[in-house]
């Protein structure tokens, strides 16, 4: 398993380039608004660069292979989340590190309660797409699983266009800032609850395919 951990972090290594020049976007964005609510930016484009190795394993015909290794099926899927996982806390760390860092240079201070809320949302949001987007991917495929997301994410954005027509929007933001202090309990439980959920539904779906 720990060898297709490494096989889908050197397909990532291949998209350095993006990532650096993602971090100088972020840096530059930071000196002009200041504050550290960006820090979500690089570990989310992270997940979706890491959406690639669907394609390059499609590509090589990697499925084919992989399923007759020993517990091929399963050690598949766990060494993607597993993988992306790493990328998530590695990409966070970096963006926490150079922009928390920056903004000290800039402007004298740290403003750690901003630091922390950003890291929460970061792993809350990088956990909603990892679990809504591998099964999808894994049950589609790279290029119809790309068309059901992209149908997905406009239904998602027309759906909260009409129910902020007849939900206070107001109160449900204030309901979800009263929660702010559990922050840092709840959102690892639910982003490993996601996680978790995804998991099995992905390594369900995999286990039935054909290759």
């Amino acid at each position: 398993m720990i060898g297709l951990v490494k096989k889908d972090l050197l397909v990532i290594k291949s998209n350095l380039k993006i990532i650096l020049a993602v971090l100088v976007a972020l840096l530059l964005l930071i000196s002009q608004e200041g504050g550290s609510s960006a820090i979500f930016i690089l570990p989310i484009i992270g997940v979706m660069m890491f959406i690639s190795t669907f394609s390059y394993d499609e590509f090589n015909n990697w499925n084919s292979y992989v399923v007759t290794l020993p517990n091929g099926r399963r050690n598949a899927i766990i060494a993607k989340y597993i993988a992306t996982i790493i990328i998530i806390v590695i990409l966070s760390l970096v963006s926490i590190i150079t922009t928390t860092g920056f903004n000290y240079i800039m402007n004298g201070t740290i403003n750690m309660t901003e630091t922390t809320t950003a890291l929460l949302g970061t792993i809350l949001s990088t956990s909603i797409l990892v679990a809504l987007l591998y099964p999808i991917m894994i049950q589609y495929g790279a290029l119809n699983g790309r068309i059901i997301i992209f149908i997905v994410v406009i239904g998602i954005g027309v759906i909260g266009a009409i129910l902020s027509k007849y939900v206070d929007v107001n109160n449900l933001i204030n309901q979800i800032n009263s929660l702010e202090s559990y922050g840092s309990i709840l959102v690892p439980i639910i982003s490993i609850i996601l996680l978790g959920i995804s998991y099995f539904i992905s390594k369900k779906l995999f286990q039935k395919k054909e290759f």
